[in-house]
């Protein structure tokens, strides 16, 4: 249990709430007993995760992820598992012991969170000391309050070629580490490293859990570039993280929206001016994990461009959303024209275009939050605005430019999901091209039929069973007894004892077996922080959260009792005979006492078979409900 003892763990689950604590990432509803979303670790359509608060755990029966509130939080924030154990035990106000056992040394992530977490604070301290004097000056001028600046955690990179190695230095942060994370680059000529950032504007970027990941250093006037940013690492990937998410989840929840902007000025000022579900896509080309992101917090999201993007580059750019590597019906979202939900998970995307000259931040500072409220109340679906980008590219009043939006039109609509929505824009299209909609139609299935033809094999709907992980699907009369074993407390008491290892051939269900030998009395649930992977926790959860109804227990027990007595019997029966057929070979002066236990064995396994085969055969237990 990596140092914890079990009375700990067993007392942070019983004080965590799975299902807030699961529903903080995914919209969860009721289901029986159970509640049920979306899974948060692969896309689907229909909702396969179930959280059992009951019992503390979650599973997913399209990826087979599972586990307890302690896996979950390992899974979705990246952690080993004494980390989730420290986090949850604060979470929950457990006190962890610190003076029985040597602490132990924090894993490569947990040790990376702290050199960003120590970075973050002195780039900030720079910021409202003297020698931030400049960057706060620059705030002034665009405009942003100094309480937003704190939220945002703003600072400053002082210049320079080693403020901040010398501060990391102090703080027993060595080079390898910073390297690591971006902070510093190695110097082109000699040893050593300097600061990656000096003289900026410092954003530092979080993840969903408010911890610094990443950071964006903006240039006062003029310096190339004018934005520099952390590379990827361990702790951050540029297209699954969103700027500003920690900040704008819960707005986002409360009015089922999201905004998306392009900078983080942008962002800061939305939020100034009271748009807080506002989000920046970091300049990156938009990606499925952004989007599910977003899905998972909102049900609608605007997309906002200022006019010459929108003229010049949107298209493109809306495109990214539409594009074959996103594939939208596995991804699970559409677009309604009418901006209503088709079924649920969808996600409607609309796109405003604000007025020339101007972005988020220049038309809120200089017009005011009324401006941006016209332009998100003025917003137009995805689709409809993409077609008229399309419609708009070519001069219709020509043949070939008619020819060419016509093919662009049809190419668009196979990428459309929901027939409906096609059909619909597909008539529209056909109106402004001067051609018959159902031949658009026809081509654009085509076009569709083509694309899902070549689409990779696993990029189809996810599995409706669960995922078998390193191993072979165990067979129905080894996961059944596992199952009375995991259910059935009376079931432990009896087989247990003639139940060996051996005897499960699933590798999976014999880990699970071990566990449950270790702990004959804990609570099946309780076994999770005994399990090492992923997926021994995926199955057991697997076998905790079938509803089964178990009838004729003690027969079922018996029977099992019964059977496994034979097969020891038979086993010794075997070794016996080999013991004996030696014996004979030396002439063994042993060989007669052997030849009797031979025969009693013999007799005994007779009896014992009598019995199994007159006893009324057990009823089976109902399925899962």
């Amino acid at each position: 249990m990596a140092g914890f003892a079990a009375h700990i763990l067993d007392e942070i689950r019983a004080r965590v709430d799975i299902v807030e604590m699961v529903g903080q990432f995914v919209t969860l509803k009721r289901a029986g007993e159970s509640y049920k979303g979306l899974c948060p670790f692969h896309t689907e359509r229909t909702p396969s995760f179930t959280v059992n608060p009951k019992r503390g755990i979650f599973h997913c029966f399209g990826c087979g992820a599972g586990g307890d509130a302690i896996a979950f939080l390992m899974r979705q924030d990246r952690l080993a598992f004494p980390e989730a154990v420290r986090a949850l035990a604060e979470r929950t106000g457990v006190a962890l012991p610190t003076s029985h056992a040597p602490p132990e040394p924090p894993g490569k992530l947990e040790e990376l969170r702290r050199v960003m977490t120590l970075a973050a604070e002195f780039y900030s301290r720079s910021l409202w000391e003297p020698g931030g004097a400049r960057a706060r000056e620059y705030l002034g001028k665009r405009g942003v309050d100094t309480d937003v600046a704190r939220r945002f955690g703003l600072g400053y990179a002082p210049e320079g070629w080693n403020a901040l190695l010398t501060a990391m230095r102090a703080d027993g942060v060595g080079e390898d580490t910073l390297l690591q994370v971006g902070l510093v680059k190695p110097r082109q000529t000699g040893s050593g490293c300097y600061d990656a950032f000096r003289g900026r504007l410092i954003f530092p970027i979080r993840d969903a859990q408010s911890r610094v990941v990443a950071f964006g250093g903006r240039a006062f006037l003029g310096e190339e570039p004018k934005y520099l940013n952390s590379p990827e690492t361990p702790l951050y990937v540029k297209g699954q993280t969103l700027y500003a998410l920690d900040l704008a989840r819960d707005a986002m929840r409360e009015r089922h929206r999201g905004i998306l902007v392009e900078g983080y000025l942008d962002c800061l000022m939305a939020h100034q001016h009271g748009f807080t579900e506002t989000v920046a896509a970091l300049g990156t080309a938009f990606t499925p994990a952004q989007l599910a992101l977003l899905r998972r917090h909102a049900d609608e999201v605007v997309a906002l461009f200022d006019a010459d993007a929108a003229g010049q580059n949107a298209s493109s750019r809306l495109e990214e959303m539409m594009a074959d590597t996103m594939d939208i019906q596995d991804l699970g979202w559409s677009v309604a024209r009418t901006g209503a939900f088709e079924k649920s998970g969808t996600l409607s995307i609309k796109v405003a275009v604000l007025p020339t000259g101007h972005d988020p931040d220049s038309l809120l500072r200089e017009q005011g939050r009324e401006a941006l409220q016209e332009r998100l109340e003025a917003a137009r679906p995805l689709l409809a605005f993409v077609l008229d980008r399309t419609l708009g590219e070519d001069d219709l009043a020509t043949a070939r430019g008619r020819s060419t939006a016509h093919a662009r039109v049809a190419l668009m609509l196979s990428k459309v999901s929901n027939a409906e929505e096609a059909t619909m824009l597909s008539r529209e299209a056909a109106r402004r091209l001067g051609v018959d909609a159902t031949q658009l139609w026809i081509e654009a299935q085509q076009l569709h039929g083509a694309r899902a033809r070549g689409r990779r094999p696993d990029s189809g709907p996810a599995p409706s069973h669960p995922a078998a992980g390193p191993w072979p699907s165990p067979s129905f009369a080894e996961r059944d007894l596992l199952a009375l074993l995991l259910h059935v407390d009376e079931a432990r008491v009896q087989l247990l004892a003639v139940i060996e290892d051996e005897d499960i051939a699933h590798p999976g269900l014999r880990k699970l077996l071990s566990a449950l030998r270790n702990a004959p009395m804990a609570p099946s649930e309780a076994l999770m922080a005994d399990l090492e992977t992923d997926a021994e926790r995926g199955l057991l959860s697997a076998l905790l959260v079938e509803d089964r109804q178990w009838t004729d227990t003690l027969i079922i027990i018996d029977e099992h009792r019964k059977r496994y007595d034979i097969r020891r019997r038979k086993q010794r029966i075997r070794q016996v005979s080999q013991a004996i057929a030696q014996a004979q070979a030396i002439g063994d002066p042993t060989l007669p006492a052997l030849e009797g236990e031979l025969r009693s064995l013999q007799r005994e396994a007779e009896a014992v078979r009598e019995l199994a085969l007159t006893r009324p055969a057990p009823a089976s237990p109902s399925a899962p409900r």
